[in-house]
């Protein structure tokens, strides 16, 4: 069982990636304009590995163009990383790791915390290849939005003011008053307050299963948000909550608080 359980993870993460998608904005996935200056500098060819450049004094030499990766060398590393994977304790290294898949001329990683450090991290415990490549977008992606607890009878509400420091878990409460049956999904995302007063996307769930849950009127149910304080320890404080949904034909931003003491 947990080595289908894990199976299915990979299968989930290499379609991520290599659909270059993401289920809400929480993922930060853009390999896009990474592959495209890959694809083009591995397109020009420099005679002996330098150029000369014309009407200048000094010559200006540059190296030869990236290493180009055989369709084999790639699927070899992929091998390796996916026995890795298998193979992989519980540690907030494997934890951070959201996907990965074949780029063009690259292995692409997505992490839940893309930073240089955790870039670094990732080398130095699982594995060290000019072939990997990160996402340009580094953390924290700040995200200064707001949203409503309400919206024509459907509502959102975190179970308990206040969860320990170190909680993984977090428990929201959506109720349904609208007088007729809404169907909602499990996407969601989370923000903090840094030093600075803006607020910034926490690493959670990347990965929602697509599908939808029905609710009857008057019927509440809970949203399960996980919280990853290994990957980036939490700070006391107010922490944003938010839901978007498709509500009478509107695209609503729900949003609640909750505070970690």
């Amino acid at each position: 069982m947990k080595l289908k359980t894990k199976l299915n993870a990979i299968i989930l993460g290499f379609t991520m990636i290599l659909s270059m998608q993401t289920a809400f904005a929480a993922c930060k996935l853009s390999f896009a304009a990474q592959q495209k200056k890959v694809a083009t500098i591995s397109t020009k060819k420099v005679a002996g590995g330098k150029k000369k450049v014309a009407g200048g004094k000094k010559k200006i030499y540059r190296k030869a163009s990236m290493r180009k990766y055989s369709q084999k060398e790639l699927n070899q590393i992929m091998r390796t990383l996916e026995r890795k994977f298998l193979s992989a304790d519980n540690s907030s290294a494997w934890r951070n790791i959201v996907g990965f898949g074949i780029g063009n001329n690259s292995i692409d990683v997505s992490l839940r915390w893309n930073t240089k450090e955790k870039q670094q991290e990732f080398r130095n415990q699982i594995y060290n290849s000019s072939v990997i490549k990160f996402g340009d977008k580094l953390d924290p992606v700040i995200d200064n939005k707001t949203g409503v607890s309400s919206y024509n009878g459907i509502s959102i509400k975190a179970e308990s003011p206040s969860y320990p420091l170190g909680s993984t878990e977090i428990k929201i409460t959506i109720t349904n008053h609208s007088g007729k049956e809404f169907m909602y999904g499990e996407a969601y995302s989370i923000t903090a307050q840094g030093r600075d007063g803006n607020w910034f996307i926490l690493p959670t769930d990347c990965l929602f299963n697509a599908i939808g849950h029905i609710l009857s009127d008057g019927q509440s149910a809970t949203i399960t948000a996980h919280l990853f304080p290994d990957i980036l320890p939490n700070k006391p404080g107010i922490y944003r909550f938010f839901y978007e949904e498709n509500i009478d034909g509107n695209k609503v931003l729900l949003m609640t608080t909750f505070e970690l003491e």
